[in-house]
């Protein structure tokens, strides 16, 4: 994760709304959530660098390689949240976006994550390079901003 001074740099941010269906047995937001709101913040993501139209008949693209997630605090319905994300690591074929949900609700943060995105031929599943466009957009995006 980043140092402290990049903290406030988060260039995407979604809000979210806790229903009642993603309340467990034991009373607080099931943890699998987590990852589903990683997914749509993520997907925001993808949608502004020039990725998000994703389907059948799209070449190449994200796929993700892997994600993380560390819970810092539960979440009951009816939280208020937002979801942000920024990007690090970028590489040629590669880049990481990292991950913060916070309760406006309670004004804490609920959860911090990343995700590794690997851009690959669909039909191959081998890597490809980034395009200077998506690359371009990353930057943008990228944790090292001011």
């Amino acid at each position: 994760m980043a140092n402290s001074e990049e903290d406030d740099y988060w260039p995407l941010e979604i809000p979210l709304h806790v229903t009642w269906g993603d309340m467990d047995a034991l009373g607080h937001v099931n943890n699998t959530r987590f990852i589903g709101w990683f997914e749509e913040t993520r997907f925001e993501g993808f949608r502004r660098i020039g990725s998000g139209n994703l389907g059948p008949e799209t070449v190449s693209g994200p796929i993700l390689a892997k994600v993380e997630c560390i819970f810092r605090a539960p979440v009951v319905f009816p939280e208020e949240l937002r979801s942000a994300i920024r990007v690090t690591d970028i590489g040629t074929d590669r880049y990481t976006l990292e991950h913060r949900i916070r309760s406006v609700t309670h004004d804490r943060i609920v959860a911090l994550g990343s995700s590794r995105i690997v851009e690959v031929e669909y039909a191959t599943g081998k890597k490809v390079p980034l395009a200077p466009t998506v690359l371009e957009e990353l930057k943008k995006m990228s944790a090292d901003q001011p």
